[in-house]
Protein backbone atom coordinates (compact mmCIF):
# COMPACT_ATOMS: atom_id res chain seq x y z
CA UNK A 1 0.00 0.00 0.00
CA UNK A 2 1.24 3.38 -0.95
CA UNK A 3 2.50 5.76 2.00
CA UNK A 4 0.24 8.95 2.37
CA UNK A 5 2.27 11.58 3.51
CA UNK A 6 1.16 14.67 5.79
CA UNK A 7 0.98 18.03 4.13
CA UNK A 8 3.68 19.47 6.16
CA UNK A 9 5.93 16.46 4.93
CA UNK A 10 5.37 17.17 0.96
CA UNK A 11 5.96 21.14 1.93
CA UNK A 12 9.37 20.20 3.58
CA UNK A 13 10.25 17.63 0.48
CA UNK A 14 9.53 20.80 -2.20
CA UNK A 15 11.04 23.14 -0.75
CA UNK A 16 14.61 21.05 -0.28
CA UNK A 17 14.16 20.35 -3.94
CA UNK A 18 13.78 24.45 -4.98
CA UNK A 19 16.20 25.16 -1.92
CA UNK A 20 19.13 23.73 -3.40
CA UNK A 21 21.86 26.03 -4.11
CA UNK A 22 24.61 26.16 -6.40
CA UNK A 23 27.93 25.56 -5.66
CA UNK A 24 29.00 28.90 -6.63
CA UNK A 25 26.13 30.43 -4.67
CA UNK A 26 27.25 28.54 -1.99
CA UNK A 27 31.16 29.58 -2.26
CA UNK A 28 29.51 33.31 -2.80
CA UNK A 29 27.96 33.37 0.29
CA UNK A 30 31.09 31.88 2.13
CA UNK A 31 32.55 34.70 1.10
CA UNK A 32 30.51 37.78 1.84
CA UNK A 33 30.63 36.06 5.15
CA UNK A 34 34.86 35.74 5.09
CA UNK A 35 34.62 39.33 4.26
CA UNK A 36 32.22 40.50 7.02
CA UNK A 37 34.07 38.26 9.41
CA UNK A 38 37.72 39.93 8.44
CA UNK A 39 36.41 43.41 8.75
CA UNK A 40 34.95 42.94 12.03
CA UNK A 41 38.09 41.20 13.14
CA UNK A 42 39.85 44.23 11.93
CA UNK A 43 37.32 46.45 13.51
CA UNK A 44 38.23 44.95 17.01
CA UNK A 45 41.84 44.75 16.47
CA UNK A 46 42.10 41.19 15.95
CA UNK A 47 43.93 40.38 12.76
CA UNK A 48 45.57 42.93 10.09
CA UNK A 49 43.90 42.94 6.82
CA UNK A 50 46.86 42.66 4.28
CA UNK A 51 48.55 39.06 6.24
CA UNK A 52 44.32 38.06 6.27
CA UNK A 53 43.76 39.07 2.13
CA UNK A 54 47.07 36.92 1.23
CA UNK A 55 45.38 33.60 2.36
CA UNK A 56 42.27 34.39 0.25
CA UNK A 57 42.03 32.46 -3.05
CA UNK A 58 42.18 34.77 -6.01
CA UNK A 59 38.85 34.05 -7.05
CA UNK A 60 37.34 35.18 -3.74
CA UNK A 61 39.46 38.15 -3.15
CA UNK A 62 37.16 40.82 -5.48
CA UNK A 63 34.08 39.39 -3.06
CA UNK A 64 35.93 39.29 0.43
CA UNK A 65 37.32 42.68 -0.31
CA UNK A 66 34.34 43.83 -1.24
CA UNK A 67 31.86 43.04 1.40
CA UNK A 68 35.40 44.00 3.72
CA UNK A 69 34.24 47.69 2.77
CA UNK A 70 30.78 47.39 3.28
CA UNK A 71 31.57 46.64 6.08
CA UNK A 72 34.13 49.25 6.90
CA UNK A 73 32.33 51.97 5.27
CA UNK A 74 28.96 51.11 7.31
CA UNK A 75 31.38 52.32 10.19
CA UNK A 76 31.87 56.05 8.91
CA UNK A 77 28.94 57.91 10.30
CA UNK A 78 27.84 61.49 10.98
CA UNK A 79 28.96 61.32 15.35
CA UNK A 80 25.72 62.57 17.50
CA UNK A 81 27.56 61.87 20.81
CA UNK A 82 29.95 64.94 19.85
CA UNK A 83 33.98 64.65 19.19
CA UNK A 84 35.44 62.80 16.46
CA UNK A 85 34.83 58.69 15.91
CA UNK A 86 37.13 57.35 17.85
CA UNK A 87 37.37 53.98 15.29
CA UNK A 88 37.74 56.18 12.19
CA UNK A 89 40.97 56.25 12.15
CA UNK A 90 40.87 52.44 12.25
CA UNK A 91 38.03 52.38 9.09
CA UNK A 92 40.56 54.49 7.19
CA UNK A 93 42.92 52.07 7.78
CA UNK A 94 41.13 49.37 7.05
CA UNK A 95 40.00 51.28 3.88
CA UNK A 96 43.24 52.05 2.10
CA UNK A 97 44.46 48.21 3.04
CA UNK A 98 41.90 47.20 0.86
CA UNK A 99 41.63 50.02 -2.04
CA UNK A 100 42.55 49.08 -5.69
CA UNK A 101 43.08 52.66 -6.11
CA UNK A 102 45.32 53.78 -2.85
CA UNK A 103 45.53 57.13 -4.20
CA UNK A 104 42.18 57.63 -4.85
CA UNK A 105 41.00 56.47 -1.58
CA UNK A 106 42.92 58.68 0.65
CA UNK A 107 41.75 61.58 -1.51
CA UNK A 108 38.28 60.49 -0.90
CA UNK A 109 39.17 59.67 3.03
CA UNK A 110 40.47 63.02 3.42
CA UNK A 111 37.06 64.58 1.92
CA UNK A 112 35.15 62.34 4.18
CA UNK A 113 37.42 63.37 6.83
CA UNK A 114 36.91 67.32 6.34
CA UNK A 115 32.92 66.51 6.01
CA UNK A 116 32.78 65.07 9.33
CA UNK A 117 34.91 67.54 10.78
CA UNK A 118 32.70 70.22 9.30
CA UNK A 119 29.84 68.56 10.61
CA UNK A 120 31.00 68.63 13.73
CA UNK A 121 31.91 72.16 14.51
CA UNK A 122 28.79 73.30 12.87
CA UNK A 123 26.87 71.07 15.26
CA UNK A 124 28.83 72.03 18.59
CA UNK A 125 27.93 75.52 17.30
CA UNK A 126 24.42 75.79 16.48
CA UNK A 127 24.13 73.68 20.11
CA UNK A 128 26.06 75.97 21.94
CA UNK A 129 23.98 79.29 20.27
CA UNK A 130 20.52 77.13 20.96
CA UNK A 131 21.56 76.98 24.74
CA UNK A 132 22.26 80.89 25.04
CA UNK A 133 18.80 81.30 23.54
CA UNK A 134 17.36 79.05 25.40
CA UNK A 135 19.12 80.09 28.87
CA UNK A 136 18.42 83.86 28.38
CA UNK A 137 14.54 82.73 28.11
CA UNK A 138 14.74 80.63 31.10
CA UNK A 139 16.47 83.53 33.59
CA UNK A 140 12.82 85.65 33.33
CA UNK A 141 11.41 81.94 34.82
CA UNK A 142 14.51 81.27 37.39
CA UNK A 143 13.79 84.80 38.59
CA UNK A 144 9.71 84.24 39.06
CA UNK A 145 10.47 81.23 40.93
CA UNK A 146 13.26 81.98 43.05
CA UNK A 147 10.67 85.30 43.87
CA UNK A 148 7.98 82.83 45.28
CA UNK A 149 9.78 80.12 46.52
CA UNK A 150 12.29 82.74 48.64
CA UNK A 151 15.24 80.92 47.57
CA UNK A 152 17.62 80.66 44.22
CA UNK A 153 16.42 78.31 41.82
CA UNK A 154 18.73 77.02 39.00
CA UNK A 155 17.23 75.44 35.87
CA UNK A 156 19.59 73.53 33.84
CA UNK A 157 18.87 74.33 29.88
CA UNK A 158 19.76 71.33 28.44
CA UNK A 159 17.69 69.38 30.69
CA UNK A 160 14.38 71.07 29.54
CA UNK A 161 11.61 69.31 27.51
CA UNK A 162 11.56 72.21 25.35
CA UNK A 163 15.63 72.32 24.44
CA UNK A 164 15.75 68.59 23.80
CA UNK A 165 12.61 68.99 21.37
CA UNK A 166 15.01 71.82 19.89
CA UNK A 167 17.72 70.30 19.82
CA UNK A 168 16.51 67.04 18.42
CA UNK A 169 14.74 68.29 15.44
CA UNK A 170 17.65 70.94 14.22
CA UNK A 171 20.28 67.93 14.89
CA UNK A 172 17.90 65.18 12.54
CA UNK A 173 17.58 68.81 9.71
CA UNK A 174 22.02 68.71 10.07
CA UNK A 175 22.18 64.83 9.78
CA UNK A 176 20.05 65.52 6.37
CA UNK A 177 22.08 68.67 4.78
CA UNK A 178 25.33 66.26 5.48
CA UNK A 179 24.19 62.68 5.32
CA UNK A 180 23.48 62.88 1.11
CA UNK A 181 26.75 64.14 0.53
CA UNK A 182 28.51 60.89 3.07
CA UNK A 183 26.75 58.57 1.51
CA UNK A 184 28.26 60.18 -2.06
CA UNK A 185 31.37 59.21 -0.33
CA UNK A 186 30.43 55.60 0.65
CA UNK A 187 29.50 54.98 -2.75
CA UNK A 188 32.16 56.34 -4.76
CA UNK A 189 35.03 54.34 -1.86
CA UNK A 190 33.14 50.96 -2.37
CA UNK A 191 34.39 51.03 -6.28
CA UNK A 192 37.62 51.83 -5.45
Amino acid sequence: MAEIKSALELALEKAERLGRATEQEMQEAQDRDWGRHLAADFLRDKVELEEELQKVPAKSQALVMTNIKEVLLRNITLSRQGGPDPTFPRVQSGLLQVAQNKKAMQRLLNEVAQLLKNFEQVRQKSYEQLKASFAAGLDNIQRAMAAQMHMKVKIDVEHTPQFQEEWNKFESNLVNQFEPRLEQYKAQMLVL
